[in-house]
């Protein structure tokens, strides 16, 4: 018996038919596969050649399909389409292997890492990729099969769900005021070093709103260091270099283990929630149904 090899035409001749056919052009044809209009040309005589048949009549510059040319083009077409049909398969399996998870970098870094380990212990077989970004686009990409952001954020064609709510605290090192003692009222930490961020996440408070929220307006700029990333404004007052607004969620651990303090008692609640954004088509994935069962779980725990 023949191999395949043997009683199959020319692969790239093949390719080279299938569009012509379907653009009922060479020139177009050849500008899709990038080669020039002989190139295209000689490919389809090499299959006519081989063939022993006509494909195409090529009269004042039309193209047209003979019957031989139809029967070959329905055949290719169906066999092509089901090798690229089955490609796509399995491409879409090799990429099924890790679930992508978008989120933001500080949520990423502050709230969900410190409890990956959880997860992968319900879950050894299911493989996580983690997606970390303070863009909002990052977060609607199309390889994105769960995304955690803070915000009413929800594009076309997404499902959303409330994970929690959070509040934004300023905080210190606790031996930050050292022999001054701490603040008695909001408006005595106005002339204090203030870290600011400056980042193109839309949802982080700043000084000035947060002294506005607090009937205690800044009567001038903020003093102190500016960041463009929120864990690093938190490194700093970590290291003792200023004061930081800390969002309570995020910072929990520090806060419990006396590495930061709260300064005050004031504080602001946003008016947003961190929200569980899933693709509609993605969810009935029983990958994107484990990780939202696990969140939803952690989410309550979070707050119990």
């Amino acid at each position: 018996m023949k191999s395949l090899r043997n009683r199959l035409p020319p692969t790239n001749a093949l390719v080279t038919f299938e569009a012509v056919a379907r653009h009922v052009s060479f020139t177009q044809a050849a500008r899709e596969l990038g080669v020039s209009q002989a190139a295209t040309s000689r490919q389809v005589r090499l299959l006519e050649d081989h063939l022993g048949v006509v494909l195409f009549n090529r009269a004042r510059k039309r193209v047209r399909l003979t019957p031989a040319g139809q029967q070959l083009l329905q055949a290719v077409a169906m066999g092509f389409g089901h090798i690229a049909s089955v490609a796509d398969g399995l491409r879409q399996e090799r990429r099924g292997r890790a679930l992508t998870v978008a989120t933001s970098l500080a949520f990423s870094a502050f709230w969900l890492m410190p409890r990956l380990p959880a997860f992968h212990a319900a879950y050894p077989t299911l493989e996580l990729r983690l997606s970390t970004s303070d863009s909002e686009a990052d977060w609607y990409a199309d390889d994105v099969d769960v995304a955690v952001v803070f915000g009413p954020q929800v594009g076309a064609g997404w499902f959303s769900e409330a994970l929690f709510g959070d509040q934004v605290i300023a905080v210190c090192r606790p031996d930050y005021f050292g022999a001054r003692g701490l603040p008695q009222s909001v408006a005595e930490l106005r002339e204090e070093t203030l870290l600011q961020i400056e980042s193109p996440y839309i949802s982080w408070f700043s000084w000035p709103d947060w002294f506005a929220r607090n009937a205690a307006p800044l009567r001038r700029d903020p003093r102190g260091p500016r960041f463009n990333n929120y864990m690093i404004a938190i490194q700093a007052a970590l290291d003792g270099q200023g004061l930081a607004l800390g969002w309570r969620r995020l910072i929990a651990p520090q806060l419990s283990d006396g590495r930061l303090m709260q300064v005050t008692s004031a504080n602001v609640t946003p008016n947003n929630d961190y929200v569980l954004l899933i693709p509609e088509t993605r969810r009935e994935d029983r990958r994107v149904r484990a990780f939202r069962n696990w969140i939803l779980g952690e989410a309550r725990r979070d707050w119990s």
